[in-house]
């Protein structure tokens, strides 16, 4: 009888409430295998270690260092080694370090996007074809792994699921028929996801519903998410099909209107307050509540987590995420982490927890303004805002992964400094004070979403994505020759190879 075993470890540089071993190795499991014909698969102890016992001495290999979920698994490669252990003799420990390779994306808009590669290309006001889509991406966002669009795709006033009618390239709108204006429209948009997945590089619909009364957004979307009669299947299929139709790699959501439920100023609360009560009690009252605006935000709250989770089992067959823009739910003062506890009505019903045990639905905190407003808050006389933003940043991090959030459930979305030429309050950060943020989420093995906004020339913000990928993810593999990357949701671009076949990217 010859016995083998495997010692998982987590990398050094981890901190301790972002460890593997601080979840027990919970979903973690390791493949070994001997010739092309005998594989196994072993899951680890609460320490991290595999053990078996076999009959017959000759060596293993050990294939893969893994995470499953939900039947999806995400793959690690081993650090300071090649992609495999070659050999595994018996009787000698192997021990396996796991990968902390992150997601890298950015938010940006259809018309902002298109504005930059045309200037690129000296062809303002025109279309730029896949190929120019392609080289700008290939120059200058190197190491991204998604591009996030936003305000693409909605719900009109019949049930449907379309492309918003203000999306718009170059001053030509969607609107709410076919025509000239939306085919101009429409062919930025194929270019561009061609262009996309010519490098491998994913490319998400935006799904907003934001306070514009030019917009369908307070009247028909209100009324139908806070209904409990509303079809949350029917309007996943729905945002499926639509999906399907463009080859989008998913769907942002990012839900931010009022009435969903009352904010902090509203009366409601007000008089909720009155009574010595707060917000957190306000939330844990909500599921029996018999206050109409309680059974509202409720069936919000239950709405969205079926549509998020039912939306994301339809996607997950073709490698697609779901992923929606929320809150820390961290309270600046204490450090606190409560989760769904919100100043405002639609961040309360979009918890972090909806993420919780998804193979690809990620929570992407909108660390800029999620009420810390300016900049973040100054620890003394002396400080910047830059300084209280950092030091927020860290108290998030740390505040989620201790109450037991997944690092492979999240993103920190950060603002760029670009965006105050647009007249964005709230933190805004430089090139260079991301890259260091970058340092700080790689300690937390947390994914990164830039919010860019300029439409200039593709100089210094543009272009830094090399640079954050290197620090997000130093000494990783290059990953278009890793499988299984990035840490947060699938990626359909990276395939499970043979245990012959070294080469992942296809």
């Amino acid at each position: 009888m010859a016995d083998f075993e495997v010692q998982l470890s987590d990398p050094s540089f981890i901190e301790p409430s972002a460890k593997e071993a601080a979840f027990g190795w919970k979903n973690n499991e390791i493949v070994v295998s001997r010739g092309a014909q005998e594989s196994r698969v072993l899951k680890p102890d609460a320490n991290g270690v595999c053990k078996w016992s076999s009959d017959n001495a000759e060596p293993w290999r050990l294939t893969d260092v893994r995470r499953q979920v939900q039947n999806v698994s995400s793959a690690w490669r081993l650090l300071d080694q090649a992609a495999f252990t070659p050999r595994v003799e018996a009787g000698t420990p192997v021990q396996a370090v796991v990968s902390a390779r992150t997601r890298l994306s950015q938010w940006t808009g259809l018309a902002n996007f298109s504005k930059r590669v045309a200037l690129a290309h000296k062809i303002d006001g025109q279309v730029p074809s896949a190929q120019q889509y392609e080289s700008f991406m290939n120059k200058f966002c190197a190491g991204l792994d998604d591009l996030s669009l936003i305000a693409t795709i909605g719900r009109r006033a019949d049930g449907s699921v379309d492309l918003s009618p203000e999306l718009a390239v170059f001053g030509h709108q969607v609107g709410k028929q076919a025509g000239t204006e939306r085919r101009f429209v429409e062919r930025a948009l194929r270019n561009l996801i061609e262009a996309c997945h010519a490098l491998g590089i994913q490319i998400t619909a935006g799904y907003e519903v934001r306070d514009d009364e030019k917009k369908q957004t307070q009247g028909d979307f209100v009324s139908f998410i806070t209904s409990p009669d509303s079809d949350m299947t029917d309007h996943a299929n729905r945002i499926r099909d639509v999906l399907d139709t463009w080859d989008f790699d998913g769907v942002g959501f990012d839900i931010e209107v009022n009435g969903i439920g009352p904010s902090e100023k509203s009366d409601t609360m007000k008089n909720w307050f009155k009574q010595g009560k707060t917000i957190k009690d306000w939330v844990t009252a909500r599921p029996t509540s018999s206050d109409p605006a309680a059974k509202k935000e409720q069936a919000a709250a239950d709405n969205l987590q079926n549509l998020y989770r039912t939306l994301g089992q339809l996607l997950l067959p073709k490698k697609r995420f779901v992923s929606y823009a929320t809150a820390a739910f961290v309270d600046a003062k204490s450090g606190k982490f409560e989760d769904g506890v919100y100043i405002f009505g639609h961040t309360r019903v979009q918890p972090l927890r909806l993420a919780a045990g998804q193979a690809n639905v990620i929570a992407r905190i909108m660390a800029y303004d999620e009420g810390v407003q300016a900049g973040g808050y100054k620890t003394s006389k002396t400080a910047t805002a830059q300084d209280g933003l950092t030091k927020r940043h860290l108290q998030i991090l740390q505040s989620i992964t201790a109450a037991g959030i997944h690092p492979s459930t999240v993103q920190l979305g950060i603002k760029m400094e670009s965006l105050k030429d647009l007249g964005m309050k709230s933190g805004h950060m430089t090139v260079a004070q991301a890259v260091g943020r970058c340092a700080q989420l790689r300690r937390f093995r947390t994914g990164l979403i830039t919010f860019s906004g300029s439409v200039g020339l593709p100089a210094d913000e543009v272009a830094a994505f090399t640079r954050y990928d290197k620090v997000l993810n130093e000494s990783e593999f290059d990953r278009r020759h890793f499988r299984g990357v990035p840490f947060q949701a699938p990626h359909r671009w990276f395939f499970q190879a043979a245990p012959d076949n070294p080469t992942y990217w296809t």
